[in-house]
């Protein structure tokens, strides 16, 4: 179970995007759809505004890799 009671920061996001990546073999685009559903229930606000920040910040800079 994941502990939404602090807020993650870019390398959390980062991280587990890539851990999805890895485990699941999915595109960038795949991890964070599959992140969307499990991890923010769909509702990218659902814990505030910074996660979401972070979130956002985490998935730029996998880009730019």
């Amino acid at each position: 179970m994941i502990n939404h009671a602090n807020v993650q920061n870019a390398d959390y996001f980062k991280t587990y995007l890539t851990l999805i990546m890895d485990h699941r073999e999915l595109s960038l685009q795949e991890a964070i759809d599959f992140m969307m559903t499990t991890y923010f229930y769909n509702n990218i606000e659902l814990y505030g505004e910074k996660p979401k920040e972070q979130f956002e910040l985490a998935i730029q800079q996998l880009i730019r890799q």
